[in-house]
């Protein structure tokens, strides 16, 4: 059978899928109204708290992510040689799977869903883990990241890596890395304040407008721990400089890419852009928050979530997006879980973890054969071990399944 006619009959299983699934899942929670056409917030339905469903779906997800996370850090050196084998064709796969895990436990510990002491030795593992690609990737002097010189236009990966430091010491801590987390917040201090607002760069000659964000943000968790404000100013120059070169008129959502091959808004740029931007200037994070569901939110019967690309525009998927099935990207939409917990949008909440518990629908939809291997959406080798079905994946969705704000 033919690619165009398989996806065409994927196409017409997941329309024609409400009919049967829909009973099963609301039997048990209430109908939740979302328009296809974004209406304005206020005839969005809104609940207090998700329905029972949605919050089963959300907490055993999150016992279960925390559990799978636990068995591997007892043999951290297995879980390295993991995240080498399962992670290397994803952007960063060196990298993310030990910050979005570090930055989850955190988010546990914050909640008083772990124990603080357990968090802070697991957190503390995947930063030892996770310095080896970082130090490839800056070759600082004597390999030691504590006599870094400058930034080296690598902004992701010191961004990423001072992000996991943060949270480190925002849950208590020791002093273990102290050298190394002032070095890097001190470097992309001063970076930051030479670029006066403008992205920093990464890999080193590309400007993606996101990596600035992880990099605020981790100079707030650095802010929080000393107790001062040196970061607000530079939140305020950077988002004023992309209101002004960086945004997207039609939308007005930043550009995703910057330089000569600017590229449109994205949603897996989106959906983790705010996750972090709320913790570091929530009023902007809210404004952006509008037009994102406005432009990116998609209803399609039983399946709903945030398109990679602004509505009625299809462009290409890729393993930052993940496949994207009827224009609902599976990278946007998962992090987007965290999204709509930093916005406090329980009705978008409630429609993802409805979809959740739909995994095995989902898998039979995204499911193919490549190459004698089974993938997702034929880009994305797939397992039954994970939650998911890869580890990148269990990796980010346990970050976006247990956002917390880092104040109270």
């Amino acid at each position: 059978m033919g690619t165009k006619r398989k996806k065409f009959f994927k196409i017409v299983f997941w329309l024609a899928a409400p009919v049967v699934v829909w009973f099963i899942v609301h039997t048990m929670a209430d109908k939740v109204t979302v328009e296809t056409t974004p209406p304005p917030q206020d005839k969005v339905v809104v609940e207090p708290v998700p329905p029972p469903q949605a919050l089963d779906t959300l907490d055993s997800t999150r016992r279960l992510l925390l559990e799978r996370f636990d068995s591997y850090l007892t043999d951290p050196e297995a879980y390295a040689r993991l995240v080498a084998d399962q992670c290397a064709q994803f952007p960063e796969g060196d990298l993310f799977p030990y910050v979005f895990v570090a930055m989850a436990y955190s988010n546990l510990a914050l909640a008083g869903a772990t124990d603080r002491q357990h968090a802070r030795e697991q957190i503390a593992t995947l930063i030892d883990l996770a310095l080896p690609a970082v130090i490839r990737r800056l070759r600082p002097p004597e390999n030691k990241l504590e006599k870094l010189e400058s930034y080296g236009r690598q902004a992701t990966y010191l961004g990423q890596l001072n992000l996991a430091l943060g949270c480190y010491r925002l849950i208590g801590g020791d002093e273990r890395f102290d050298r190394i987390h002032r070095r890097i917040s001190d470097i992309l201090y001063q970076a930051l304040v030479k670029t006066d607002g403008r992205p920093l760069d990464s890999f080193p000659n590309y400007s993606w407008p996101f990596d600035t964000i992880p990099v605020l943000a981790s100079l707030k968790l650095d802010d929080l721990h000393s107790r001062t404000s040196r970061t607000d100013q530079l939140v305020k120059k950077h988002l004023a400089w992309l209101e002004q070169h960086g945004r997207h008129e039609s939308t007005g959502l930043p550009y995703s890419r910057l330089g000569k091959h600017k590229e449109l808004p994205r949603g897996c740029d989106l959906s983790l852009r705010l996750c972090l931007l709320a913790q570091i200037d929530r009023s902007k994070a809210e404004a952006l928050y509008q037009n994102y569901t406005k432009y990116f939110w998609l209803e399609r019967g039983i399946a709903a979530g945030f398109a990679e690309w602004p509505r009625g525009i299809s462009r290409f998927e890729d393993n930052d997006s993940g496949p994207i099935i009827l224009g609902i990207g599976t990278a946007a939409s998962g992090l987007g879980i965290g999204t709509v917990i930093a916005m406090n949008d329980q009705a978008r909440l409630k429609r993802l973890a409805d979809q959740m518990a739909m995994r095995d629908t989902i898998f039979a939809l995204l499911l193919s054969n490549t190459d004698g291997r089974q993938t997702l959406g034929g880009m994305i080798p797939f397992s039954p071990e994970y939650f998911t079905g890869f580890l990148f994946g269990d990796a980010i969705l346990f970050y976006a399944i247990t956002w917390q704000a880092w104040e109270k």
